[in-house]
């Protein structure tokens, strides 16, 4: 008897390494395929070289556009002060 009983807990183990062997692999699978996921779509790309391009020039033209956007009541001013001073006031009725 007590040899089943030694045989028995050799399987349990034999059986819980397995299981645990088995939870790892999943787990190794389930991370790979998580980052292929992260790779895929608008993030993957922007983490790529051509993608990092892009935005960078997508900062540089948004920058343009802003500073057009504020700099455009004054330089307007300073435009008709300017023509003022060269064609003289003009009397709108």
């Amino acid at each position: 008897m007590k040899k089943n009983k030694s045989n028995n807990n050799s399987v349990k183990k034999n059986t819980s390494k397995t299981v645990n062997v088995k939870a790892s692999e999943k787990n190794k699978e389930v991370k790979i395929e998580s980052l292929d996921e992260d790779n895929q779509g608008f993030g993957g790309w922007l983490r790529s070289d051509d993608g990092l391009e892009n935005m960078k020039l997508f900062v540089i033209a948004n920058s343009i556009v802003l500073l057009t956007t504020l700099v455009y009541p004054h330089l307007r001013t300073a435009i008709e002060i300017l023509g003022e001073m060269v064609y003289g006031v003009q009397e709108d009725f």
